[in-house]
């Protein structure tokens, strides 16, 4: 009996992973009509069967790459121009891309799928609070040549 309690005491430190600490990227949302990226991190543990388990949720961030800067919990820091530049045309790229995929669907042009309940049920509801689309004045002429 001694032996199976001391199994049980020493389970978890054999077993660090279980218990360590870790961060995950909870939402993330690019408003194209501001130029400005929102996300936010939950901190958390892995459970013994690999599940992670948030436990709070940090504060939101954000990085606004025309001016760049990053900020956090009322604190702002600056970075190099030039990796604003580099995100920013990657965000716009994202940007056309979804708007694409927009006049896409509403154009009827891809094969009706059928997807089960199931994985549907898993799509993340989208407030309002975490997702802005705006067309951009490049993706508003391409909506006008579509229609």
């Amino acid at each position: 009996m001694k032996r199976l309690l001391l199994l049980c005491l020493l389970v978890p430190l054999a077993a660090p992973e279980n218990a360590r600490r870790a961060k995950r990227l909870e939402w993330v949302t690019w408003n194209p009509v501001e130029h400005i990226l929102y996300w936010e991190v939950s901190e958390g543990r892995y459970d013994a069967h690999g599940q992670y388990e948030p436990e709070r949720r940090l504060d939101r961030y954000s990085l606004d790459p025309t001016r760049a800067t990053m900020q956090h919990a009322g604190d702002a820091r600056g970075f190099m121009p030039e990796e604003g530049d580099k995100l920013h045309a990657q965000l716009d790229a994202l940007a056309h891309y979804t708007m694409s995929s927009t006049l896409w669907w509403d154009g009827d042009n891809g094969k009706p799928v059928v997807v089960p309940p199931q994985i549907m049920s898993r799509v993340p509801e989208l407030g309002l609070d975490k997702v802005t689309v705006a067309p951009s004045p490049d993706t508003h002429g391409a909506s006008q040549q579509h229609r």
